[in-house]
C-alpha cells in the first residue's frame, strides 16, 4: 500500500491527468488566488456597459486559499457518463459526448451517491471557490489564462467557450474548444455548472479566506461558468448565479471534483 501511495504522490507532483470510472481528471494543486471581481475588472466591464448592480455579488474581491490539492473533472460530465451510472438520459440536446443537461442539483446528488457506491470513492461537486480557482487557472485578468498561459480575452473567448455567438443555440461535445492553462475544457460556456455551495449574494463579505464554502441553507445553489445561451459579459470566471436545487434546464449541467 505504501508503495502505491508513493507512486500516486509522484504522479501528482508531476502533473498529468488521471482517469477513474471512465472520467478524466486534472490534478489541481493547493494554492491561493484572488476570488471575485477586482476594481480593474469591474472598470473594464463598466466601459463595455456590461456591469450592473446585480454583479455586486462578485465583490469584495479577496485572496482565498485552497488548502489541499484535489482532482477536477477535465470535462463536463457527459450524457454517456450519466447514463452509465443512472440508466437514463434527461438531456434536451442528445449526444453521448455532449454534456448532460436538464439535471437538477438534487439529481446530481443521486448521481454522486450511486457513483461513489461503486468503489467508496470521493466524487463530489466542486465548491464555488474551487471552481473559480480552476477557471482562472492562475490568471488575474477578466477571463483567466488560456493555452501557454496567455490571457483569455473577450475577443478570443470563442476559442475556449461555446457562447451565444457561435453555439447555434445548443450544447456541443465536451472538449471541442481549447483547454485553459490548467488543461480544463469548457470551464466557460456550453452549460452552467452546479457547485456545492448555497448561493448568497453577500457571502464574499463574510466568507472565510481558507477553503470557503457556504453551507448555510438558502433558496438557491450556486451555478458557475455561464452557458451556450450567454455572451462575454456573463461567461467569465467571476460571474455568479444560482437556482433552486430542484431546477432542471437545458442550460445546466455539472462537472465533478474528487478528493485524493
Amino acid at each position: 500500500m505504501l508503495g502505491w501511495l508513493l507512486a500516486f504522490s509522484a504522479s501528482a507532483a508531476q502533473g498529468g491527468d488521471l482517469t477513474f470510472d471512465g472520467i478524466d481528471f486534472v490534478q489541481i494543486p493547493a494554492g491561493s488566488f484572488v476570488m471575485g471581481t477586482t476594481d480593474a475588472q469591474r472598470s473594464a466591464l463598466e466601459a463595455r456597459q456590461a456591469w450592473n448592480q446585480f454583479d455586486e455579488c462578485e465583490r469584495p474581491p479577496r485572496r482565498v486559499r485552497i488548502n489541499r490539492p484535489f482532482l477536477m473533472g477535465k470535462y463536463e460530465v457527459t450524457q454517456k457518463q450519466w447514463r452509465d451510472t443512472m440508466g437514463d438520459n434527461p438531456s434536451v440536446f442528445q449526444g453521448d459526448d455532449r454534456p448532460v443537461d436538464s439535471v437538477s442539483w438534487e439529481d446530481v446528488q443521486r448521481f454522486l451517491k450511486k457513483l461513489n457506491a461503486k468503489g467508496n470513492a470521493k466524487y463530489r461537486l466542486p465548491t464555488e471557490a474551487e471552481w473559480e480557482y480552476c477557471c482562472r487557472a492562475g490568471g488575474t485578468n477578466l477571463y483567466g489564462l488560456g493555452a501557454a498561459a496567455t490571457p483569455i480575452r473577450a475577443d478570443n473567448l470563442q476559442d475556449y467557450a461555446w457562447l451565444q455567438t457561435d453555439s447555434s443555440h445548443h450544447t456541443h461535445p465536451v472538449g471541442g474548444k481549447r483547454a485553459n492553462a490548467w488543461g480544463l475544457h469548457d470551464m466557460l460556456g456550453n452549460v452552467w455548472e452546479w457547485c456545492q455551495d448555497w448561493y448568497d449574494a453577500g457571502f464574499y463579505a463574510k466568507a472565510p479566506i481558507v477553503d470557503p464554502v457556504n453551507s448555510t441553507p438558502a433558496v438557491e445553489r450556486v451555478m458557475r461558468g455561464g452557458s451556450w445561451f450567454l455572451g462575454t459579459a456573463q461567461v467569465r470566471p467571476g460571474f455568479r448565479s444560482g437556482n433552486p436545487p430542484v431546477t432542471r434546464s437545458q442550460y445546466i449541467g455539472f462537472r465533478l471534483a474528487r478528493d485524493w
